[in-house]
């Protein structure tokens, strides 16, 4: 209903220039403004815009309908057409309150197009930054490396810090960042000239109205949320232990079904855990999506983790700024220009691989470890130039003996102590020794870019932000770490295929149009070429999601489907649990490709969540979606699987993340095709073992 397909150039409407100025790039966000306050000014903007244009007169008694004519852009006209469909002349206030309810859309819808027509860039998390738009440029004649956003702050500083006449659209812009109390984190601001604010903004009525809509808050009941009446539903543990979804490690399954019963927010009382706190399904996901960075903090879950690893402000566990600082030295390593500059490397050192382990028709092989090796060997070695496939399989289990002991707490702690893990955690301490080695200009001459360079460039330029301290764990978490959680979906889609022959027939023929001799032809990895692979994949991730939930601390109390969290609440999130709920995707057990055609797109909705939810929704998941189809597409090109009696169910093993277990096999029916032998194109090919 609100979808603006209005692009064409344009300059910007009241509540666009709002949003962009409410935008705070250090963070990637806006200023956090209260929802009530937020959701008049927003209304307040498109009704200031309307009046701008003639097609509302206001008064201090009421607003009326001058014109009706639409003015082409969905959000005004959704709100003029409401105003007209109403039976009593109201006051300005009133339809501030009335229409606050449609705000998130409004502003949703808003977001969407500023986004479209390059004023903003958004990026995974929900965060957002601006761009310098050339073809706003001549609109606004303002110089060409000026962005929309200081283009409106220059106008706004030029009334409060001189004695210039504002004019009503000035004036109107004024008053809705006063009334949020965000002018002061915009300017430097004195008392003497919030005097002068106060005087612009009490010009025009509208900014009178919605400032007392603001501020004394008489709000009708259902545009408030209401007190806390119901008690959080508490699970029993028989109830939880009797589920066999439990039992076959399904954890989304498991937890779609506790919302279907129980609802989207109850409580778990485990043995020496005591009583935990779960959210879940697809509203709760929007809620975590839209509050979560005001209300939810994951900084104190993973404290003893960076304890162990000597570091601290990790990515894992930060928030705000410095969280979103890091994001985009991660975004700028997995871009898919990267990706597509590597293809050729990726293909060459799968290859690699496929020989190293002799795949053979009549052999079986462990899906997970092979997998894991895999994508292990493509990842360290295009992130960081240096091979870790002999210590790959210990540093694993040390990442997940220490993720099951200090982040989920559910082995003792004290086992992350012990002679064995301390020899593991050494060999991370080798491995970034050689990849520091292995950083000489000589060695580093006419080489592309990596994550490596990118964050020890970060390291020397801003110490106290990166410490060395800082480096063992970013040096390692990508290259090897998150080979794990790649390879584990990597190693649910193999199984798949397997169980799956007529789905991969048809990636076997999209292989076969698009490589040749162990490469892929050029230009021919395009998602048009590969529709069926995507989907295919996409459908692995909604059954078998590699992490099921996130763990958060209420760092603000908050009230979730008229659910009180309070201050300090541990909250376990199960985004994933949508994933099994029929509201979402219809008959949630089958295997159905389908599911993601234009024309069902069950994939938009926000019950899909493989790559997490919220601000620390997983950087890179461009860059593993490519390189996990490509890999599939491979595989699929090269051979043929077929699953033994004994494992026609997949076996899950559902901790620390979801994964086929460790002796799951699969075994090799046929090589359809001759591999050639890998060319050493990649100078991480020769880069000396770690021991």
């Amino acid at each position: 209903m609100l979808d603006d397909t209005d692009n064409q150039k344009r300059p910007l409407n009241l509540l666009e220039e709002f949003l962009v100025m409410i935008l705070n790039e250090q963070t990637g966000y806006f200023y956090q403004v209260s929802g009530w306050t937020l959701n008049c000014a927003a209304v307040g903007a498109i009704l200031a815009d309307l009046s701008l244009r003639s097609r509302i007169d206001t008064d201090e008694s009421s607003l009326i309908i001058v014109d009706e004519t639409k003015t082409g852009e969905s959000v005004l006209d959704f709100c003029l057409e409401e105003i007209a469909n109403g039976k009593e002349r109201q006051t300005t206030r009133y339809w501030i309150e009335m229409l606050a309810t449609h705000s998130e859309n409004l502003i949703d819808s808003t977001l969407k197009r500023l986004v479209q027509v390059e004023i903003l860039n958004y990026h995974s998390g929900g965060f957002y930054t601006m761009k310098n738009p050339s073809q706003y440029s001549e609109l606004y004649k303002v110089f060409e490396n000026t962005n929309a956003g200081q283009f409106i702050k220059l106008r706004i500083g030029e009334i409060i810090f001189t004695d210039a006449i504002p004019n009503p659209r000035d004036s109107l812009v004024m008053g809705l960042l006063n009334v949020c109390d965000v002018i002061r984190f915009i300017f430097d601001i004195d008392e003497e000239l919030q005097e002068r604010i106060e005087l612009v903004c009490g010009l025009e009525l509208i900014n009178r109205a919605i400032s007392a809509s603001v501020q004394e808050a008489i709000v009708s009941p259902r545009l408030r949320k209401t007190p806390l009446t119901k008690k959080i539903p508490s699970v029993p543990l028989f109830k939880f232990l009797g589920r066999p979804q439990l039992w076959d490690g399904n954890i989304p399954a498991l937890f779609a079904g506790i919302t279907d019963d129980y609802g989207p927010v109850f409580q778990l009382k485990v043995p020496f855990r005591g009583l935990l706190t779960f959210i879940s399904g697809p509203k709760v996901n929007k809620w975590v999506q839209r509050n979560g960075r005001r209300h939810l903090t994951s900084g104190s879950y993973f404290r003893e983790l960076e304890d162990a690893c000597g570091a601290s402000g990790l990515v894992t566990s930060l928030d705000g700024a410095d969280h979103f600082r890091l994001r985009k030295v991660f975004s700028q390593v997995y871009t898919t220009a990267r990706f597509h500059q590597r293809i050729d490397n990726m293909c060459q050192l799968a290859l690699r691989f496929l020989k190293s382990r002799s795949w053979q028709p009549g052999q079986e092989f462990s899906v997970r470890q092979d997998t894991r090796l895999m994508i292990n060997m493509q990842m360290t070695q295009i992130l960081v130039s240096t091979d870790t496939q002999d210590i790959f399989d210990e540093v694993v289990k040390w990442k997940e003996t220490a993720a099951k002991c200090l982040v989920g707490r559910i082995n003792p702690r004290f086992l992350v102590h012990t002679p064995k893990m301390k020899r593991r955690f050494r060999l991370l301490e080798s491995f970034v020794q050689q990849v520091e080695q292995n950083r000489t200009p000589t060695l580093r001459a006419q080489a592309a870019s990596e994550l490596a360079d990118d964050l020890l460039s970060l390291h020397e330029s801003d110490p106290q932000f990166l410490p060395e301290q800082n480096l063992l764990f970013m040096l390692t978490s990508a290259p090897i770490l998150q080979s794990m959680y790649v390879g584990d979906v990597f190693g649910f889609t193999l199984a798949e295929m397997a169980r799956q022959p007529a789905v991969t027939v048809r990636i076997r023929e999209e292989a076969s149009n698009l490589i040749c001799d162990g490469k892929f032809r050029e230009d021919s990895f395009s998602t048009r070429n590969f529709d069926v692979t995507r989907r295919f994949l996409m459908e692995c991730l909604r059954l078998y999601p590699v992490v099921t939930m996130q763990v958060r601390n209420v760092a603000n109390s908050c009230v979730v489907e008229d659910f009180s969290l309070p201050l300090g609440e541990r909250v376990h999130i199960v985004q994933t649990a949508g994933h099994y709920m029929s509201e979402c995707f219809p008959e949630p057990y089958k295997f159905d490709i389908d599911r993601y055609l234009p024309s069902r797109g069950e994939h938009r909705d926000i019950g899909y969540c493989p790559y997490g939810l919220g601000t620390h929704t997983c950087n890179g998941f461009s860059w593993a979606q490519l390189q996990l189809i490509l890999n599939i597409l491979m595989v699929a090109y090269y051979f043929e699987f077929e699953t033994q009696p004994s494992e026609q169910k997949l076996r899950i093993s559902p901790l620390p993340t979801m994964s086929v277990t460790e002796k799951y096999k699969i075994r090799i029916s046929k090589q359809l095709h001759e591999m050639p032998s890998p060319v050493d194109n990649d100078r991480a090919a020769t880069t000396p073992a770690i021991r």
